[in-house]
């Protein structure tokens, strides 16, 4: 029976180590994994061919929000001269 409890004893120490453990390193963990997974992908793109979709989509992405900026500019630039017409009128 001494030895059912013991056992018992050093299961239950075992769960709350490991509770404790997994809650302490859980942050850690998903930036390791965060960053092999960015590390994989980043190999990836560079074994593929110049043409490729996926390296098309990168490419234009930069050059895509460059324009958005602009155009949200631009939108700005405009509301701002119809504020200044309507407090004009």
């Amino acid at each position: 029976m001494k030895p059912l409890v013991a056992l018992g004893m050093v299961a239950l120490g075992g769960v709350i180590v490991a509770r404790y453990l997994s809650r302490e390193s859980h942050g850690r963990l998903g930036d390791v994994v965060g960053r092999r997974i960015m590390k994989r992908m980043e190999r990836m793109m560079a074994s593929l061919p110049e043409r490729a979709p996926p390296k098309l989509v990168m490419s234009v992405l930069p050059r895509l929000q460059a324009q958005n900026d602009e155009i949200i500019a631009m939108l700005r630039e405009q509301n701002e001269l119809l504020r200044k017409q309507l407090r004009v009128a």
